[in-house]
This record gives structure tokens, C-alpha cells and sequence, in this order.
């Protein structure tokens, strides 16, 4: 840790609005009362930004090293686009993040002028006494912004001007999803129709089904990491982007959060890393081989020959990695964060590329920061812009290629000879017809309530994916947790249902877990099940989310049902009835809800039971199993 010597001169800093939107936090903080005595730091951010992104960690590892202590961070959330000044979204955004500290709604930019931020990601320090310490802007600086903290503990303790620890304040929770998807930032069909990839970004998964939505596997634990290995082994940390290598049945997967690439062999069920250290790196060149060469944060993949292209996000490039030689380097943009067409690194300028697409001799890209789809030639390196102007340049407008305006896209798809795109933050998907050089809306309300979504649309809420396989489009709802598909003739859609994913969910759990459990049950009957939870003291089901249970026969651990009750109420009842009692097997039954505590109602904390049954025979049993458990609370 650096030594840092603190300024003697400090300004008192500007109080919070007392009008401003909270989210995070059950009540607003200000520096002359919960604030007061406590070392603040706020971190001026907006959700769209990459390297806003990358100072998450930083905050959380000085959220957990001073745990306890009069140390609070406070998001300052000062909006890019117009989509990102919305409450809910903000909220939204920090359910994505993992963010758990309070974070205030900066209308305006208004605190943002007051305490004379300039760019994004900038943190500012403020002293247990109220007074701006300094200011330190970009990212790579939990090393200096440690130091400080430490530096003013150690002040305040001399000068007694320390509270005993941090603010108290509670969090709303997220009610999990019916679907079971948390966050899929990114979808894959395969053309031949066999498979259809889905990055389940927020379990760290990868599912791999059908394109009906039949669950074949999951690689991943679901634990947040980077572990090699087997699909059950295997960890990934908010993974995004996939490529299909249909020859040798391989899946790469950009895996964003471990600035990394992973090979998914189909056949094996293994998962390994061929490139990146595992840390972001600032290296705007590259050239490395394998895992010896660091990337930074990437986004999308597009396979074309031997040739991967991966979306850099974090470096504003594309790179290509050999998966021969895994050699990766930057093959386009020089890095400076702008839409400048040219050629190569030398002189194109890209502005977090996160979507690629491949059509003839062209690589499509949606360039997310300038909401811009752009193209790089694949032989000469030449970039050009199809649509987009300027960073600070966005809408919602179709027609010719020139007046057209996007806002923050995320994803592109090719279809005949247009290009489909995500627009991610005006909640649509858009058709650009190369031919004519115009743009127009295929589908989407525009607006994410889903009450507002008719037959003929649904209502898109930050889609970040798509792709397509023959006349379908495969669509990632992100923060609906939901793929669509939507039929590019009729213009019919629905919601895939992933068919097996809870069964395959649970075959996965750690089985040391399962309560041991022998049940009275009559010969010849059908299985019936009334599931009552025991719930601690000072906790109560959370009725708005769904409850999920799934049910398998052991040694037949293929043949699995499953099930889904929207609106939660205890006890379940569960009627299993193609199964007749078996007293030779056994089986796995197993109930996924979400509690809340009585003292913040809004808290969701999500719970799993599971239950490992032996049957018993026996003719006056009653006609349901009644089971029972405790949670821990």
C-alpha cells in the first residue's frame, strides 16, 4: 500500500438534494447526519460504462476490508442516456452489478456539477468531518484509494472524530426469476438447428439446450469463479458472448467478468481456458499465447474460419485469436474511446464494441458507447460506420442510414441480407436493409412493462442478444431473464421455456445437502407430495416470487419432472402423476422459493430445500407424503 499524504486543506462538501431518488437503501443519507463521521466515498458512475464496471470490484474489496468500520461507499448515478436516468432501471442496473451499496439518482447531473466531475468513472473522498479529500478518475486505483481510507482512519481516530461504524440501512431484493435465468446477456443458435447456446450471466452458467428450449446441459456450477474442468467443476463469472464451432462440437464463451476465453468441448463436457490471465490488462497490442496473454473484459465473439474476433469492450478494440496457436491480438481500433472510421489499430477509433456479427467479407459490430452499428472489413482492416455520429449522439429514430439514431446497442444478427439490431436501451429490435441503406422497427413495445406487450409485440427490456437460425430469431430479454423467440415471416413470438433446466439445476447440488428422508406411501399409487417449509422467526415467504420444484428417480437419473407456482403461498402440494411408487428407487424432490425478513420486507433471500426419499410400503398410508424442513435463518 502506497503512503498518502493527506491534503490540510479541504472544502466542505456539497450535501446531497433532499428531492433525489435513492436506490439501495430503505432511507436517503446526507453528510450532516448518517453520514457524519464516517469516511464517504462516492463513486460517479453510469451503468452503461465498461470501465465503470471495472471499478466495482475495486469498491467492493474496500466494502469488505473495512466491513464494520466508518467507511461507506455512495454510487453517484449521473446518467449517460436518457434510458439510464429512470429509477427503476438504476435499480435494475444494480441487481446486474452486484452492487450493494446505497446508490442516489443524480438528476441532471446536478451533484455531478457541484462537486466538479469531468468523466466517468470518477471517485471522490470525503472525510469523517464532511470535506472533500480529493478526487481520483478512471479506474486502477484500489491501491491509492486504499491507502486513503487507511490514512483517514488513522486521522480520525487522532483527531475523535470517528462514528463507531458504518450507516445502518436496508436493501430491497430481487424477486428470482420464473424462467430460472438471472441477467442471459447473450443467445447462440446454431444454424444446423442442433443446439442453442443461452449465457446465463448471472448464475455464471452456460445452458446448452434445443432450439425448442429441451435442456441437454449446464456448464457451470453456478459459483462465481474461474475454475477448469468438468461442466459440473467447471466457474465463470458473468459470461457473456459464444462462437459455435460446429466441426469439433466446441463453444467458446467470451467470459467477461474473468477477462478470459473458454472452450466448451460439447462431447467431453469439459471447460477450458485459452486465453487471458484471468486479470484485465491495459494492453492495447497483445500478441501473447494462450493464458500467458491478458485481456480485458470481453464482450462478443464471432467465429469466421480458424479466426475468433472477440469484442474487446474494456480497450475499445476488436482482437482476433488464432484458436490454432491462440496468439491474440488488436486487429481494429487504436484503443482512444470515438467513432473514427480508417483502418487497423493506426487510426479507426471504436467505442465498446459488444456485439459482432459475420456476413460476406464484413464484420458487423454494435459499437455500444457511440450507439453505432459499424463494420470492419475481414481482408483490408477498414472500418465503416453505417450508423451513429458521436458519443454524446443517440434516439430513437428509423429511415435512411443517415438520420437513423439507436441508444447503447448491445447486439447484432445477420438475416438475409440485413442486419438485425439490438437497441438495447430503446427496449427494440431494429432491421437495417444493407440494399437500400434504411433502418425500420421489427419488433418491440419500446417500452419494458410487460402489461404494455400484445401478440404481435412484446415489450423488450434491455435486450443484449440475438441470434439466428433458418426464419428464427432467438432474442436475450436480459432483464426480463427471458429468451424470445420470434418468427421472422409470421411475426408470431413467445417466450422459450427451457424444458429441464430446474431438474438439471438440482442434479448439480451438492447431494450432502438432501434430507434423508423414509415415506409411508401405498402400493400401486401415484406420487403425491405436500411440501411444508418451517420458517425461522422473523421471516415469512416472499408471496411475489415464483416457487420452483423438480422431482427425479434415482438409479433413472434422466427421467425428471418439474414445476413452477407463480404466485407463492405455503404448503405446496406436488402431484408426480407419471411416477408409480417404486420401493427399489429413490428420489430426489427438491423446492426452491424466497423468504423475506419481518423487519425489511423488501429483502429477498432465496431458499432451497431438497429431500432424498426411500419408500416404504405400506397400505394405510395416507394418500400425499407430507414433508417437512427447517430453513437456517
Amino acid at each position: 500500500m502506497p503512503d498518502i499524504e493527506l491534503p490540510d486543506s479541504r472544502t466542505k462538501a456539497p450535501d446531497f438534494p433532499k428531492s433525489f431518488a435513492w436506490v439501495n437503501t430503505d432511507r436517503p443519507l446526507y453528510f450532516d447526519s448518517e453520514l457524519k463521521g464516517r469516511i464517504v466515498i462516492l463513486d460517479f458512475w453510469t451503468y452503461c460504462c465498461i470501465n465503470c464496471m471495472h471499478v466495482l470490484p475495486d469498491l467492493a474489496f474496500i466494502e469488505q476490508k473495512y466491513k464494520g468500520q466508518p467507511v461507506v461507499v455512495i454510487g453517484v448515478h449521473s446518467a449517460k442516456f436518457d434510458n439510464e436516468g429512470d429509477r427503476q432501471n438504476i435499480e435494475t442496473a444494480c441487481y446486474r452489478y452486484n452492487i450493494e451499496h446505497p446508490v442516489i439518482v443524480d438528476e441532471n447531473h446536478r451533484i455531478w456539477t457541484e462537486y466538479g466531475v469531468r468523466a466517468w468513472p470518477t471517485l471522490m473522498v470525503i472525510d469523517p468531518e464532511g470535506k472533500v479529500v480529493g478526487s481520483l478518475s478512471g479506474e486502477g486505483n484500489r491501491a491509492t484509494l486504499d491507502a486513503v481510507v487507511a490514512a483517514l482512519l488513522r486521522e480520525g481516530e487522532q483527531k475523535g472524530t470517528l462514528a463507531e461504524g458504518p450507516p445502518a440501512f436496508m436493501q430491497k431484493g430481487r424477486v428470482p426469476s420464473a424462467s430460472g435465468l438471472a441477467f442471459p446477456g447473450k443467445v447462440l443458435a446454431d444454424p444446423a438447428g442442433e443446439w442453442l447456446f443461452i449465457s446465463d450471466s448471472n448464475h455464471h452458467r452456460i445452458i446448452v439446450a434445443n432450439p425448442d428450449g429441451e435442456v441437454r446441459a449446464i456448464a457451470g456450477s453456478g459459483n462465481q469463479g474461474q475454475t477448469d474442468g468438468s461442466f459440473l467443476e467447471a466457474e465463470f463469472n458473468q459470461p457473456q458472448g459464444m462462437a459455435y464451432y460446429a466441426d469439433n462440437h466446441l463453444l467458446y464463451v467470451a467470459d467477461t467478468e474473468n477477462h478470459t476465453i473458454r472452450k466448451l468441448d460439447l462431447k467431453a463436457k469439459t471447460v477450458t481456458t485459452i486465453s487471458g490471465t484471468g486479470k484485465q490488462v491495459y494492453d492495447r497490442t497483445g500478441g501473447g499465447v494462450g493464458t500467458a496473454q491478458g485481456l480485458n473484459s470481453p464482450w462478443d465473439l464471432a467465429l469466421h474460419e480458424n479466426t475468433l474476433y472477440v469484442a474487446m469492450a474494456g480497450p475499445h478494440q476488436i482482437w482476433t485469436l488464432d484458436i490454432e496457436t491462440t496468439i491474440a491480438k488488436a486487429w481494429v481500433g487504436s484503443g482512444i474511446e470515438n467513432i473514427t472510421d480508417g483502418t487497423g489499430t493506426s487510426s479507426a477509433a471504436l467505442a465498446q464494441p459488444s456485439g459482432l456479427a459475420i456476413h460476406g467479407e464484413w464484420l458487423y459490430f454494435a459499437d455500444s458507447e457511440v450507439s453505432a452499428i459499424r463494420r470492419a472489413n475481414l481482408k483490408t482492416r477498414e472500418v465503416e460506420t453505417l450508423i451513429g455520429t458521436g458519443l454524446f449522439n443517440f434516439g430513437d429514430r428509423i429511415g435512411g442510414f443517415p438520420q437513423s439514431l439507436l441508444q447503447h446497442p448491445l447486439g447484432v444478427a445477420v438475416y438475409k441480407d440485413n442486419i438485425l439490431v439490438a437497441d438495447t436501451y430503446n427496449h427494440r429490435i431494429k432491421r437495417l436493409d444493407l440494399d437500400v441503406r434504411e433502418s425500420s422497427q421489427l419488433t418491440g413495445t419500446g417500452n419494458p412493462d410487460l402489461a404494455e406487450e400484445t401478440e404481435q409485440n412484446p415489450s423488450l427490456y434491455e435486450p443484449g442478444g440475438l441470434s439466428v437460425a433458418g426464419d428464427m430469431l432467438y432474442i436475450a430479454d436480459t432483464n426480463h431473464d427471458r429468451i424470445i423467440r420470434y418468427d421472422l415471416i409470421s411475426g408470431k413470438w413467445s417466450p422459450l421455456d427451457l424444458k429441464g433446466l430446474r431438474v438439471e439445476a438440482a442434479r448439480r447440488m451438492d447431494m450432502t445437502q438432501a434430507i434423508e428422508t423414509i415415506a409411508a406411501v401405498q402400493p400401486g399409487s401415484k406420487l403425491s407430495f405436500r411440501l411444508s417449509p418451517e420458517l425461522p422467526q422473523g421471516v415469512h415467504l416472499n408471496a411475489e416470487a415464483p416457487i420452483n420444484w423438480s422431482f427425479r428417480e434415482e438409479p433413472d437419473s434422466n427421467n425428471g419432472y418439474e414445476g413452477l407456482i407463480e404466485i407463492g403461498k405455503l404448503p405446496v402440494d406436488i402431484d408426480i402423476k407419471d411416477v408409480n411408487a417404486n420401493f427399489n428407487n429413490s428420489y430426489f424432490l427438491t423446492l426452491d422459493f424466497a423468504c423475506c425478513t419481518d423487519e425489511n420486507r423488501g429483502l429477498c433471500i432465496p431458499a432451497t430445500l431438497m429431500w432424498h426419499l426411500r419408500l416404504q410400503e405400506d397400505t394405510a398410508a395416507p394418500a400425499r407424503i407430507e414433508l417437512t424442513a427447517s430453513i437456517e435463518p
